[in-house]
């Protein structure tokens, strides 16, 4: 006889969430920064309005499997159709507001969504975009806030304010969400474009559960409900980096910035709120520290965790934060794996080893197995202190790509990462490099071969490469490096003009530099690897002055530099 198990099944995922927060949610706060006002509701009463913002789309035949995107950032209502979306089985899409605009229709038109929620704020910067909507499924947008809204030029479809689009709509109990399918999609986000133009990762409701579940763990984040928590992170950054949901299942109070990420409003909020756990990336909180100093403040009265990651973490704020009492949690994950994957406290004794030695980020959260491929295809011991490929697998790392045959990003089962390290005996991360050709400036990544496609496009330009250049803030600035007709100067101005109209602006080039041609490995590729090295000699010769003009000439560059 086979004995089975005894236990009661129920499909875990973002209805359960919202039930749990109209039951039990009375006991945490939601705090939210909008227009230079402060507001305060509890979680129950954001829940409610979730549950009626679900219902109202079902009126309006939204249903299950239906796309509803939103174009906002951490803002109360982007926070309710977290919740309310995909607990009705629709699926809720984030898009990335800083992506251009020719990727999101495309990702507008590729996913068929139907409904857009737009922040009142980000209205402006949507009406750009509107038009090359017009022949996608979109029918509705709803505007946050209360106030009457037209629509969009070049976008004739329903438009109406949030707020009286949620009046009509009855209040839900919580035992009239039924859960969807915990297999089914819940949430589609974009990664950062690492190697092209970005790719759509589609959550599960299983996925989201068991991330929100991994960051209540006290080896995580260790999210409760005596915390209260501001996530510096946009929505649209692969779920808030997962912790809306988080909070909701830990009942912890939720502080949101909305689009005030300046170091004075954040620092008004971390204080006037009682913050005790903040996240975002460590340029944020440099710039937060700077102020602080300038302005002659000491420690923070409730801060004492200080969550961070997306690029490499600062010693200096590391040390800065020790003094004040804050522990630093170092994360590291991607689109792909959910956020945040891998994490570990540093203490202050680690950082005193100097400036430039690798510490581990920390451990794997259960669940998710890591392993280091060398160049050889094999895998390495852990402990051994060889260096190779981070690989990835588990319950939420994405197995594919949706509409996209991305092959080479997977082997066997495992997700390559194209981060470099190693695993020590323990079971412990270190990062030291990547094989990614991309710029991650202030936790933003930058496709190069994007850029450089852009560039190479503009007239004058004959060939491009693009390299990552330290940056005292935001870690890595992209240089192009270009080689121009003969005799005819690079007008940098109209070069950055015209790439605004092809590339994000945050992407322009910080430096330029002209080379009468690229240094080429032996396979024909542009050698960046040459390239940095000429950079940190200072042999390219760097304009930061975008309104220079730079000579066509310059020193001939080796044609070939390795036969790799």
């Amino acid at each position: 006889m086979s004995i089975q198990s005894t236990m009661q099944h129920g499909n875990l995922g973002v209805a359960q969430l919202l039930r749990h927060a109209l039951r039990f949610g009375g006991g945490a706060d939601v705090i939210w920064h909008c227009n230079g006002v402060r507001s305060r509701a509890t979680l129950q009463d954001c829940a409610v309005r979730a549950a009626r913002l679900g219902a109202s789309l079902t009126a309006r035949g939204v249903g299950p499997g239906d796309v509803v995107a939103t174009f906002g950032n951490a803002d109360v209502e982007h926070f309710e159709a977290y919740l309310g979306v995909p607990a009705r089985g629709m699926i809720l899409h984030p898009l990335n507001i800083r992506m251009h605009d020719t990727d999101l229709a495309n990702s507008l038109q590729e996913t068929g969504d139907c409904v857009i929620i737009v922040s009142r704020g980000y209205f402006e910067r949507f009406e750009q975009l509107a038009p090359m909507l017009a022949g996608t499924r979109l029918r509705l947008v709803l505007v946050t806030g209360q106030e009457p809204v037209v629509s969009a030029k070049g976008l004739p479809v329903e438009t109406l304010s949030y707020g009286n689009f949620l009046a009509d709509a009855p209040a839900m109990r919580a035992d009239a969400l039924t859960d969807p399918e915990e297999t089914a999609a819940a949430t589609i986000c974009h990664t950062g474009g690492t190697t092209g133009r970005p790719k759509s990762v589609v959550y599960s409701h299983r996925s989201i559960w068991l991330q929100a579940q991994s960051l209540t763990s006290a080896n995580s984040l260790g999210l409760s409900r005596r915390d209260t928590l501001l996530p510096a992170v946009p929505f649209y950054h692969v779920n808030g980096w997962g912790m809306p949901f988080a909070a909701v299942m830990a009942g912890t109070d939720l502080v949101l910035p909305g689009a005030e990420f300046r170091p004075d409003a954040l620092d008004a909020l971390i204080e006037d709120c009682g913050v005790t756990i903040a996240a975002g990336v460590p340029t944020i909180w440099s710039d937060l520290l700077r102020m602080r100093d300038a302005t002659g403040a000491t420690g923070f009265k409730t801060l004492s965790r200080l969550a961070t990651g997306g690029s490499v973490v600062p010693k200096s704020l590391i040390d800065a934060m020790a003094e004040k009492k804050v522990e630093i949690i170092q994360a590291w994950g991607m689109t792909e794996t959910s956020s945040m994957s891998v994490l570990g406290r540093v203490t202050h004794d680690e950082t005193d080893v100097g400036p430039n030695a690798q510490q581990p980020i920390g451990y794997p959260m259960p669940g998710l197995e890591l392993r280091v491929v060398a160049a050889d295809g094999e895998t390495v011991e852990p402990g051994s202190g060889t260096a190779g490929e981070i690989q990835i697998r588990g319950p939420c790392v994405t197995r594919s790509y949706l509409g996209t045959d991305a092959d080479d990003a997977f082997d066997g089962g495992w997700l390559r990462t194209g981060d470099i390290g190693t695993i020590d005996a323990l079971g412990r991360l270190t990062l030291t490099d990547r094989l990614k050709d991309a710029i991650k400036s202030g936790g933003e990544w930058i496709a190069a071969p994007v850029l450089e496609d852009a560039l190479r496009g503009l007239p004058g330009i004959l060939d491009a490469a693009v390299i990552a250049m330290p940056h005292p803030r935001f870690q890595e600035r992209p240089l192009a490096v270009v080689v121009c007709e003969a005799d005819k100067p690079a007008d940098i101005a109209a070069h950055r003009d015209r790439l605004r109209a092809l590339v994000p602006s945050w992407w322009l080039p910080d430096g330029w530099a002209v080379v009468p041609s690229l240094p080429r490995t032996g396979l024909g590729k542009p050698d960046k690897a040459a390239l940095r090295c000429l950079h940190v000699a200072g042999a390219l010769n760097v304009v930061r002055d975008s309104a220079k003009t730079i000579p066509s000439h310059a020193k001939k560059q080796p044609e070939k530099t390795n036969e790799n």
